[in-house]
């Protein structure tokens, strides 16, 4: 993985920091906005297969080795174990760490886009909470999607989905306090994926 893509891999997963639009003097719009194309293409070759394996490892690896209360340790855990799981991948080396990016992004996000009194209603009443929780997750991603497409409108390809991403995002963020990072992943899975994708 690159400099850039490992920093902006790092951008995304820290979903507990500032929104990206405040660390926008490192990371500027193209970068972000050619990473976002790349994420979307990455997620498009790979098989539901391996994304599901790929998540399964995650949430391991976030209930377990990876577990701590402070937020920086935790993401920097687990961005190290996707680095180390990545690297058996061969071929798919490059696609595998946008794809692990995604799912720890979406992963660390979803406590952002799940109050946790309704996550606390799931795990307490829910017959299986990793399901129900993964539901939600694609439902709300689901209507951040339908607004995106209000918004922005059609795009044409890869190149302008990823740039009105960044667009959307970031105003996005500014209206609801949504940190970009969150935003951003949620969409580019929904988008690459459909809506039976599953959520990671």
């Amino acid at each position: 993985m690159s400099r850039l893509s490992l920093a902006l891999a790092g951008a995304l997963a820290v979903v507990a920091c500032a929104r990206l639009a405040a660390a926008d003097e490192g990371y500027g719009v193209e970068p972000r906005v050619a990473y976002l194309e790349r994420a979307l293409g990455a997620l498009r070759e790979t098989p539901p297969a391996a994304l599901a394996q790929a998540s399964d490892y995650v949430h391991v690896l976030n209930r377990s080795s990876c577990a701590s209360s402070v937020q920086r340790l935790k993401v920097e855990c687990l961005m190290t174990a996707a680095r180390q799981y990545c690297r058996g991948k061969g071929a798919r080396l490059s696609s595998c760490a946008v794809d692990l990016d995604l799912v720890v992004s979406r992963m660390l996000g979803d406590a952002e886009l799940i109050p946790s009194d309704q996550r606390l209603q799931i795990l307490t009443h829910g017959k299986d909470y990793r399901h129900d929780l993964a539901r939600e997750s694609r439902r709300i991603a689901g209507a951040l999607a339908v607004d995106f497409r209000l918004r922005m409108g059609d795009a044409a390809d890869d190149a302008h989905v990823a740039r009105n991403i960044d667009r959307y995002c970031l105003a996005t963020g500014d209206e609801n306090a949504m940190a970009w990072q969150t935003c951003a992943s949620a969409l580019v899975w929904f988008i690459a994926t459909g809506s039976n994708g599953g959520a990671p």
